[in-house]
């Protein structure tokens, strides 16, 4: 994947740190975070190696950054379509289109959550973990909103559904970021199509 470079001569600290952001998150998100490489990160943003290591301490540190920013913002809008809609089927093709438009500026995001070579311990496993638990527990609570409206109250049943739905949302995300390049609004087009196909 091309990461272009961005210039940051003259540019104040907290816009330069978005910047490198930025370009880290698109890296974490291509190569993982075994792979992905603070000198080319550095590189791509037109400064440094060691001001990357100024500015945020290390490689952990630049990408809990990266995981807080992407991840907060991410569940904010996954939280707020959940507590929007009903209980029908259609309904869940807004949550789709939150997932997608929140992810459209950087697809990739979505791996920072669910990186296999991010460290298993310390720092980015807990605030990983923290993070996943709070994307199940969204889904959890639509699954059993869903299942109630229709008399079914066994949690085990709720849960068994939450996985699913986690399931096909990995699904498709993976599907977006290694199929056709496609918009948020085209994929969301997709998903209701087949939504209806499968439920009709």
């Amino acid at each position: 994947m091309s990461i272009p470079a961005i210039g940051t001569k003259g540019v104040p600290r907290p816009r330069r740190e978005a910047q490198i952001v930025r370009v880290a998150t698109a890296e974490f998100g291509a190569r993982g975070y075994a792979r992905a490489s603070v000198a080319a990160i550095a590189a791509r943003s037109g400064i440094s190696k060691p001001l990357v290591y100024q500015y945020f301490g290390s490689k952990d540190g630049l990408y809990l950054r990266c995981l807080t920013e992407v991840a907060d913002a991410l569940l904010d809008r996954l939280t707020d379509a959940e507590q929007r809609v009903d209980d029908s089927v259609a309904s869940r093709i807004h949550v789709l289109r939150a997932l997608f438009e929140a992810l459209e500026p950087e697809p990739a995001a979505w791996r920072l959550l669910y990186d296999p070579s991010m460290p298993r311990t310390g720092r980015i496993a807990a605030k990983a973990r923290h993070y996943r638990a709070r994307t199940e527990a969204i889904a959890a609570a639509g699954s059993q909103r869903f299942l109630a409206a229709r008399g079914i109250t066994d949690p085990e049943d709720a849960a068994a559904l939450a996985a699913l739905w986690m399931g096909v949302v990995d699904s498709l995300v993976t599907r977006w970021l290694t199929g056709p390049k496609q918009s948020a609004a085209q994929m969301t087009a997709r998903c209701e199509r087949l939504l209806a196909a499968v439920w009709s």
